[in-house]
């Protein structure tokens, strides 16, 4: 949180947007679609669509930190994810199961 700058977020909104829709929404679609095509139903299904449904893992910005990469980008999309997965996770459940 405390790395989190929302004006240079603004300024960054399509890498930021681009992270959180291929994560949160492409992923589980995905692993439904493929599971589904190798036969998997039921809470073996469920499981896969929770597993890439999730939003970032917040360690991704130390890691970004560290390495010397966009930390604070990462930031934003620890952030955006995080709550957006209180709307997609649910939804991709719903939709998908």
């Amino acid at each position: 949180g405390a790395s989190l700058d929302f004006a240079d977020l603004k300024a960054r909104i399509t890498p930021l947007l681009a992270a959180s829709v291929l994560k949160l929404l492409v992923m589980p679609v995905l692993a439904a679609v493929l599971a589904s095509l190798m036969g998997i139903t039921g809470p073996a299904l469920v499981a896969a669509v929770i597993c890439t449904a999730v939003p970032g893992a917040p360690s991704s910005f130390i890691l970004a930190r560290q390495l010397g990469g966009d930390a604070p980008l990462m930031a934003g999309i620890t952030t955006v994810q995080t709550v957006a997965a209180l709307i997609t996770m649910p939804l991709m459940l719903w939709v998908l199961t």
